[in-house]
């Protein structure tokens, strides 16, 4: 239930300043963001795969794993549909099922940026989701000037969506050993279901989240055991300067890997 969390107290770069971290994830994204061609975006995938390779040696656990394989399939389908519809000069036409299909060089251009930002996105965020325990995120939302209330709605959010994630898992998994899937029919049948089952698990769950809470004597602070390291000038600076040389690298080397 814990596992994503239990991985950040293990990884070797659990040491490094939270809003240091946080600072270098944001400084990554934007770059990948304003970059107009997919040549810094592909760069930043390479840094999220090599940081989240340091991290955890991209051990990830069953359940994460899981979500990455279905956002795969969810950029892959957007992606695809994005270079059938995007009007420009045609590169490939074909037929399937009765219809036209045309691919287009700025349908196919526009695709795959989309792709690349989004995979180097993903590959930032679970290096900062694997490496950074939640008092430690919570610390730095502290550090940054966010109010203690979202603070503790941010971490209270993030931590419980992997419970409910897991449980959704069990349920699947106990409704496939009933041949709950074994037809389209049945299978939007138990869907439904499996959907009406997990709000009404959540919101038990959060019933009881909040008693188990208030049994701790929780008072909206989640105080690491060990106070995390603070943020010094250079994580700004270097962020800064980052951020500042993916940028000008973007706008120079944009018409690499273009199709």
């Amino acid at each position: 239930m814990f596992a994503i969390d239990e991985m950040a107290y293990k990884s070797p770069l659990r040491a490094w300043p939270p809003l240091g971290k946080l600072l270098l994830v944001l400084a990554l994204l934007i770059g990948s963001l304003l970059s107009p061609g997919p040549a810094i975006p592909l760069l930043v995938l390479l840094i999220g795969l090599s940081l989240l390779y340091i991290s955890n040696r991209l051990q990830l656990p069953a359940l994460i794993l899981w979500a990455c394989l279905n956002t795969l399939v969810m950029l892959l389908l957007s992606v695809a549909v994005i270079a059938l519809l995007t009007p420009g000069t045609a590169l490939a036409q074909g037929s399937a099922l009765g219809y036209s299909l045309t691919i287009t060089h700025e349908g196919l251009n526009l695709a795959l940026l989309l792709l690349v930002r989004a995979l180097a996105g993903f590959s930032v965020l679970l290096f900062f989701a694997s490496s950074t325990p939640i008092p430690h995120l919570f610390y730095a939302m502290r550090q940054a000037g966010l109010p203690a209330f979202l603070a503790e709605l941010t971490v209270l959010i993030y931590r419980y969506s992997f419970m409910l994630l897991e449980q959704m898992q069990q349920m699947v998994i106990a409704a496939d050993c009933r041949l709950g899937f074994r037809n389209p029919k049945q299978t939007m049948r138990t869907s439904a279901k499996l959907a009406a089952c997990l709000f009404g698990r959540s919101m038990d769950f959060a019933e009881r989240a909040q008693a188990a809470l208030l049994c701790r004597n929780f008072r909206g602070e989640f105080m690491p055991f060990r106070m995390p390291a603070p943020l010094t000038p250079i994580w700004v600076i270097g962020s800064l300067m980052l951020l500042a040389a993916l940028t000008l690298a973007g706008w120079q080397f944009s018409h690499i890997l273009v199709i």
